[in-house]
């Protein structure tokens, strides 16, 4: 726990400006209490993630540590924090020792591929991943007959399944191995205590914490904004292609290889786009002859507890098959990181099987004794290298998205005194600038006092009650980049508010002469596509135009290096409706 506890420790420490998701993240949080969220974190296809318990448990170390956007990182630190104490505990009720030493072990593996950047990050792809590890290990402990379990178990299941819908096949996988072990057992009451009080106990305990968790989704769905109808639908109606079987199968040889895995340390394969590449199927053959063999051992020496963990760890990652085979769009990293998860489940479940059917061959106490003593001792060890490294990079870790603070800070506070008492304001982005800027600012803006307003296909982000149904804005401020600045200033309705260029003003206008005339020779090579991407901000220039006929490559060069510098930013007013609109 110490290396997460430091990383949260040493947030406080930053100066971080959120834009993009960690933006909405942080506004949505800060929402909790006055215009508390229903549903969870939104999702780039139109809908939100089911409902709101990220926020919610984000909420209360958020205002315990200050209140401000560097609490976040330490919110989600502690969240993991609590989550490792509480997968020790699990772990103490069905091993003892022996599976506290195994479990933390590979924990702090794990701990040391994420690095602090990961595990203090609040993104729900991250503050999701080792919950996963807690609900297998309490799904396991449901089926060994520990009833009391149950209710955290649904709690936790439900604040996965709410922060991340991509969890589904997994959790339903899980679940699935739950009642195929029970039906095994010949009796699905050996999931509950045989005592009529015990039971009527545990389930109304289990009734409530289901009620308070999915209270909100269901409050949301009858009388606000209708979210899970519509996440419904969407999976259910035709549409774009998912990933398929193949990749999901591909990915999954890669991430269960060992030694070579990703979740120990290895760059992960990526094509040009960025997307995971895979491995061929031949990198089953370690992970499957492994698990195969190891639950064969078990069965033969009756170790049949830690035979039905292997069933749940194999379970989860046929879920996660399935979950990786229905991502829509390219595969990137970050979508299915669950697999390091799954990986660390696979092997601690052949590492527990291995060991249990050992403590059942050895009828020697002492010789028992000493095996556990050399255990604890080579966790202990494996646990310390592999979290040092990470503890020395807490204090130098950077927060997420630290590049567009340098340009936030460029303008923030001009923007702020200029607005200070304004009414509603609707923030628009345009040009080149990316949509983070605009994030970033309606946060900055909420946390001075200044309310903003979100345009209609922005309601799931910021939430109904800043929709323009229910806040009339007072002006727009617009967000502006790259030549468009120059059109808004010379427009007579729009009132320069602020605004940062990595150019000096002077460089700045040699650069508008140079750009044109790059812009005059790609358009005479038949380019026109690269003329506009050169005055918008796009790509593809400095690779596309190089040796093109006619265009002078030294010109060409010298542009390219300036706007990779970023293009300059300026916000402007205007009033509400606005002329542009």
């Amino acid at each position: 726990m110490w290396p997460i506890i430091d990383a949260g420790r040493a947030a406080l420490d930053l100066v971080w400006r959120p834009s993009g998701d960690w933006a909405v993240l942080n506004l949505r949080v800060e929402d909790v209490g006055r215009h508390t969220p229903l549903v969870g974190p939104y999702s780039r296809f139109g809908w939100n993630h089911p409902g709101p318990l990220l926020y919610w448990l984000l909420a209360i170390p958020y205002h315990l540590f200050g209140d401000k956007p560097e609490a976040l990182l330490t919110a989600a630190a502690t969240l993991n924090a609590l989550t490792i104490a509480a997968m020790s505990l699990v772990a103490w009720r069905r091993g003892r020792l022996a599976l506290v030493s195994c479990t933390m072990a590979a924990t702090a593996v794990l701990l040391h591929a994420m690095g602090p950047a990961m595990i203090r990050n609040p993104w729900n792809p991250f503050t999701t991943l080792l919950p996963l590890v807690l609900i297998a290990l309490l799904a396991w402990s449901v089926v060994e007959g520990d009833a009391w379990m149950w209710p955290p178990l649904l709690f936790v299941a439900s604040y996965e399944l709410q922060s991340h819908i991509g969890y589904l096949p997994i959790l339903t996988m899980i679940a699935v191995a739950i009642s195929l072990l029970a039906w095994r057992r010949n009796s699905f009451h050996s999931l509950l205590p045989s005592g009529r009080t015990q039971r009527r106990f545990i389930l109304g305990i289990s009734f409530v914490v289901l009620f308070g968790c999915w209270l909100p989704v269901v409050v949301d769905q009858v009388a606000g904004t209708g979210n899970l109808g519509a996440l419904t639908h969407y999976f259910l109606s035709p549409g774009d292609s998912p990933a398929g079987l193949s990749s999901g199968l591909h990915v999954a040889a890669d991430q269960l290889r060992f030694p070579a895995a990703p979740w120990l340390g290895r760059t992960e394969l990526t094509g040009a786009d960025g997307a995971l590449l895979g491995s061929g199927v031949i990198g089953f053959l370690l992970p499957l002859l492994a698990m195969a063999g190891s639950a064969w051992i078990a069965w033969r020496t009756r170790s049949f507890a830690a035979l039905r963990l292997q069933t749940i760890a194999v379970a989860a990652s046929l879920g996660g098959v399935i979950a990786t085979s229905r991502v829509i769009g390219p595969v990137f990293d970050w979508v299915v990181r669950w697999w390091w998860v799954l990986a660390l489940l696979w092997w601690l479940s052949i590492a527990w099987s291995l060991w249990s059917s050992l403590m059942h061959v050895v009828q020697s106490r002492g010789v028992r004794r000493f095996a556990l003593g050399l255990l604890a001792a080579i966790a202990t060890i494996v646990t310390l290298m592999a979290t040092r490294p990470v503890l020395d990079a807490n204090a130098s870790a950077e927060p997420p998205s630290p590049s567009t603070g340098i340009v936030l800070n460029g303008f923030l506070e001009p923007t702020l005194r200029a607005l200070d008492g304004s009414g509603p304001l609707l923030v628009v982005t345009t040009g080149s600038v990316r949509g983070d800027y605009g994030d970033a600012l309606r946060l900055q803006l909420e946390r001075s006092g200044i309310e903003v307003v979100a345009e209609d296909d922005m309601v799931s982000h910021l939430g109904p009650e800043r929709s323009l149904s229910s806040r009339k804005p007072a002006g727009i401020l617009w967000i502006v980049s790259a030549d468009e600045i120059r059109w808004f200033r010379t427009d007579p309705n729009m009132t320069y508010i602020a605004g940062w260029d990595p150019l000096s003003p002077s460089e700045r206008a040699q650069f508008f002469v140079d750009e044109l005339e790059l812009e005059h020779q790609l358009m005479a090579a038949g380019r026109a596509d690269l003329a506009q991407a050169l005055t918008n901000g796009g790509g593809g220039v400095d690779t596309e135009a190089l040796g093109l006929a006619g265009v002078d490559q030294e010109l060409l060069i010298h542009v390219e290096s300036l706007r990779r510098k970023g293009d300059p930013v300026a916000i402007f007013r205007s009033a509400w409706p606005s002329p542009r609109r």
